[in-house]
């Protein structure tokens, strides 16, 4: 049987077996939440899993590394092989620091070094409904083959395009892609409250964040009972250090929204707080925006951020 493994560098004398379970979850998780943007053209990897224990070999005494493993039985599943270990890569190069605290719980330590999220030479794209492994002389599929010169002229068009960037749907959503923002910006206005979290997480994850998609995020979590505040509060932290200007947008924002929301903007405005570019006048009126939320409405959020800041 062959197959692929995918590989992090550890430390420590923990229960590295339970931690390879808990960060493939995380992992799996991470792939699949993308493939929700994706389509039927992402079922059969899904339908890939079933059965498989990535983490099901025993970890090795002494070994400096834990696996997962992806096998191709005869050659039968290269393309899905190949995927999902593409795809453990980008979840750890993306969710870096919490998959290192996921492993730290099990008294295992990632040493790195942290990949990168556009690392490896696969390279994937969607045509006809189904996900193909780019290939230099065609596509390839799980048991199947489609040569380049069957392709049309719009289809060599987007496989060109995958082999300078890679066409998944992980990696079209984390750039993102235009027709992926719209779909995630449509989730998150939507009434579905479980696809608007989803929303937020991608979000959380993209390269780069405009600042609408940032005020969306803070009106949408700061609705009142709809969501838990986790939910909107750790995306709208994450996503504000890549918004240019977010600094000021969020402290007009915050006075604007819901006891929430206000809280959700006074905590993403904390680690913005102590960049070297801050004023000491934007600084005095922070903690005059916290120390009114905290006489206002007693704010649990403004009482520790205060504590915090001495």
């Amino acid at each position: 049987m062959g197959g692929i493994g995918f590989s992090i560098s550890i430390d420590g004398d923990g229960d590295v077996d339970t931690a390879r379970v808990a960060v493939w979850e995380e992992m799996r998780t991470f792939a699949q939440w993308f493939h929700v943007l994706g389509g039927k053209a992402y079922d059969e990897l899904d339908h890939y899993l079933d059965g498989l224990e990535p983490a099901a070999e025993p970890h090795r005494a002494g070994d400096r590394r834990m696996y997962w493993w992806f096998p191709s039985p005869a050659g039968s599943c290269l393309r899905s092989m190949l995927a999902w270990a593409h795809w453990c890569a980008v979840a750890v190069a993306v969710d870096w620091e919490r998959v290192g605290y996921v492993a730290r719980r099990h008294g295992v330590t990632i040493t790195g070094p942290r990949p990168e999220a556009t690392a490896g030479d696969e390279r994937f794209v969607v045509l006809r409904d189904r996900l193909w492994l780019v290939e230099d002389d065609g596509l390839r599929g799980d048991n199947l083959l489609l040569p380049l010169d069957e392709l049309t002229e719009e289809e060599t068009g987007r496989v060109g395009a995958a082999r300078k960037r890679c066409g998944c749907v992980v990696c079209a959503g984390l750039r993102p892609d235009p027709e992926i923002l719209a779909a995630v910006l449509a989730d998150l206005h939507g009434a579905d409250d479980g696809r608007a979290v989803q929303a937020a997480w991608h979000l959380e994850r993209m390269d780069s964040v405009t600042p609408e998609a940032l005020e969306a995020l803070v009106r949408v979590g700061a609705q009142p009972g709809r969501f838990h505040y986790d939910d909107f509060s750790h995306p709208i932290t994450r996503c504000a250090g890549r918004v240019p200007g977010a600094w000021t947008q969020l402290m007009a924002l915050a006075p604007e929204v819901g006891h929430d929301g206000r809280d959700m903007a006074l905590q993403a405005l904390f680690p913005l707080y102590r960049a070297p570019q801050r004023t000491e006048d934007e600084r005095d009126a922070y903690r005059a925006a916290l120390r009114a939320a905290l006489a206002e409405y007693r704010s649990d959020t403004a009482f520790y951020l205060l504590k915090d800041l001495g």
